[in-house]
C-alpha cells in the first residue's frame, strides 16, 4: 500500500484527507451522545458488515425476495456514510484508484393488527465518486411494502418492492458502470398439517431493466413457482422436499426462428431434498442436494441483441446442485460460519444466458466485548457462464470466472444509537477471457445513527 501511495502522491493527500475528516466526524458524534462509559450496553449486537458490493448474500433472508419482512411494530431509522478507497474502485484489468462515498437514509415501519403485520421500508442514498472519470454519481432508491399473515394453521408475506441503483455486482465487468431497474412481487405460505407435517409454496415476479442506454440486452423478467412438504420433529430434524420452476423472458434479446422473432427465454426446474436441525445451541445444520434442469425456450442460435445478429450457443445444462450451512458456536463470544453451495440462474448483470454458480464461505465471529466484534473471512465463487454473447454494456463473450474475497472488519456499537465500523477487504477475479481479470484492494469506514425502536 505504501509504495502505490508513494507512487500517486496527490491521491494519498486526498485521502489522508478524506479519513480525517470521517476520524473527525467520529469523533464528533461520540463526544455528542453522551461520555462513552455510558454508551457501553453489554450483549448488543453487532452492525451489519460493511459490504463493497451488491452481490446477493449466500444464505436468503428473512421476507421476499426484494421486500423485505414485517420488523415488528412501531418506526425504526437509519442513518449511514459508507466511505471507501479502493485501489482499484472500477475493478478493471487497468487500475483506476479512488474514493466511493455514500450517504444514506433508511427506514421502516411497522403495524401489528392481530396476528398479522403490515410493513413499509424505505432507503435513499447517492454513490459519489471521487477521483474516478469513468464513474459518474447515481441516486439509489428502493421501497417496499406487504404483510406478514398468520391465518389458522398457516402463515406468509405478500408484498411489493421497487429499488433503482448502480449495479456494484462483483460478476459484472462494468462494475459500479450502468444503472438498473428491478421490481418484484409475490406470496410466499407455509402450512402446518400437523405436528410434524407441513406445506408451503410461492409465487414470486421479479422484472428488471437496465437504465444507462447500454440498450436492453441485459433485460430480463421472471415467473418462479415453488412447493413443498416438510416433515420431521425437533429430535430428528426436519426434512423437506421442494419442487420450483422459473420462466424467464429476455425481452432484449430477440431468437430468429423459421416462424419469425421471438423474445429469448429460459426454463429452469429444480428438485431439493433438505435437512435441517440444530444440535443445542452450539451447532445449527442444513444441507441440501437438488437436481437442476435448466433448458433454452428456443434451439436456434441467431440471437439479435442492439439490432446485430450472433451466433450464440444454446446450451443446456442438467446435473446436481447442492447447498449446506453450519453454524458452530464456541462460545458466546467466538462462532464460525461455512457456506456452499451450487446453482443455476439467468444473470442480468452479465452477457450470457444463464450461469451456473458454486460457491464457498468461511467467516468467523468473536466479540471482544459487549461493544466491539471482529468478523474475518474469506468467500470463493466459481462461475461458468452459458450461452454467452457481446453487447456494448459487456463486450467480450464471457466463458468463466473464479471471484475471491478475503475481508476482515471491527465494528463498535456504542449505545443504542451510534455504529462505527471499519474494514480491509480484498478481491481477485481471474477470468476467460482474461482481459476481465482484476485486483482490487479497498479499506472502508461506516458511520452510522439508529433511531426508533421495533416492538414485536
Amino acid at each position: 500500500m505504501v509504495g502505490m501511495m508513494t507512487g500517486v502522491l496527490g491521491v494519498g493527500n486526498r485521502l489522508f484527507a478524506l479519513t480525517g475528516a470521517m476520524g473527525g466526524l467520529a469523533v464528533s458524534l461520540l463526544v455528542a451522545a453522551a461520555p462513552a462509559a455510558a454508551q457501553l450496553v453489554p450483549g448488543a449486537p453487532a452492525p451489519t458488515p460493511v459490504r463493497d458490493n451488491d452481490d446477493d448474500p449466500l444464505r436468503a433472508g428473512p421476507g421476499l425476495p426484494g421486500v423485505g419482512g414485517y420488523p415488528g411494530r412501531g418506526l425504526q431509522l437509519r442513518f449511514d456514510i459508507l466511505g471507501r478507497y479502493e485501489d482499484n474502485l472500477g475493478r478493471r484489468q487497468a487500475a483506476d484508484s479512488g474514493y466511493r462515498l455514500r450517504p444514506q437514509a433508511a427506514g421502516s415501519y411497522g403495524l401489528g393488527l392481530g396476528q398479522q403485520g403490515l410493513f413499509i421500508n424505505a432507503s435513499v442514498a447517492r454513490d459519489i465518486f471521487v477521483d474516478v472519470p469513468n464513474l459518474q454519481d447515481r441516486d439509489r432508491f428502493q421501497v417496499g411494502a406487504g404483510l406478514d399473515y398468520r391465518l389458522s394453521r398457516c402463515s406468509g408475506t405478500t408484498g411489493a418492492g421497487w429499488q433503482r441503483s448502480l449495479m456494484f455486482q462483483s460478476d459484472a465487468s462494468a462494475f459500479g458502470g450502468f444503472e438498473q431497474e428491478r421490481t418484484s412481487f409475490g406470496i410466499t405460505a407455509s402450512c402446518r398439517i400437523s405436528g410434524a407435517l407441513g406445506l408451503n409454496g410461492s409465487v414470486l415476479r421479479s422484472i428488471v431493466s437496465t437504465e444507462t442506454g447500454f440498450g436492453a440486452a441485459f433485460d430480463l423478467s421472471n415467473w418462479t413457482y415453488s412447493a413443498g412438504l416438510s416433515f420431521g420433529s425437533a429430535g430428528i430434524g426436519q426434512f423437506s422436499l421442494t419442487a420450483s420452476q422459473t420462466d424467464s423472458i429476455m425481452p432484449g434479446r430477440q431468437v430468429l426462428t423459421q416462424g419469425g422473432l421471438f423474445d429469448d427465454g429460459l426454463r429452469q426446474r429444480s428438485l431439493r431434498l433438505g435437512f435441517n436441525r440444530g444440535f443445542g445451541s452450539k451447532i445449527n445444520l442444513s444441507l441440501g442436494l437438488s437436481y437442476l434442469d435448466t433448458q433454452p425456450n428456443f434451439a436456434e442460435q441467431v440471437i439479435i441483441i442492439d439490432n446485430v445478429p450472433q451466433l450464440v450457443p444454446r446450451d443446456s445444462f442438467s446435473g446436481a446442485g447442492f447447498d449446506a450451512a453450519l453454524d458452530f458456536n464456541l462460545s458466546p463470544r467466538l462462532g464460525f460460519q461455512l457456506t456452499a453451495g451450487r446453482s443455476s440462474f439467468a444473470n442480468p448483470q452479465v452477457g450470457a444466458q444463464f450461469t451456473i454458480a458454486t460457491n464457498y464461505a468461511a467467516i468467523v465471529n468473536f466479540r471482544l466485548s459487549g461493544t466491539y466484534a471482529l468478523q474475518a473471512g474469506v468467500t470463493r465463487r466459481e462461475n461458468r457462464y452459458r450461452g454467452g454473447f457481446a453487447s456494448p454494456l459487456d463486450p467480450f463473450i464471457r466463458v468463466s470466472d473464479d471471484l475471491d474475497r478475503v475481508f476482515g472488519q471491527i465494528s463498535a456499537r456504542l449505545g443504542r444509537r451510534l455504529r462505527l465500523a471499519f474494514d480491509v477487504t480484498h478481491n481477485r477475479r481471474r477470468s476467460n477471457p482474461s482481459i476481465l481479470n482484476f485486483s482490487s484492494t479497498g479499506v472502508g469506514l461506516n458511520l452510522g445513527f439508529d433511531l426508533g425502536r421495533g416492538q414485536s
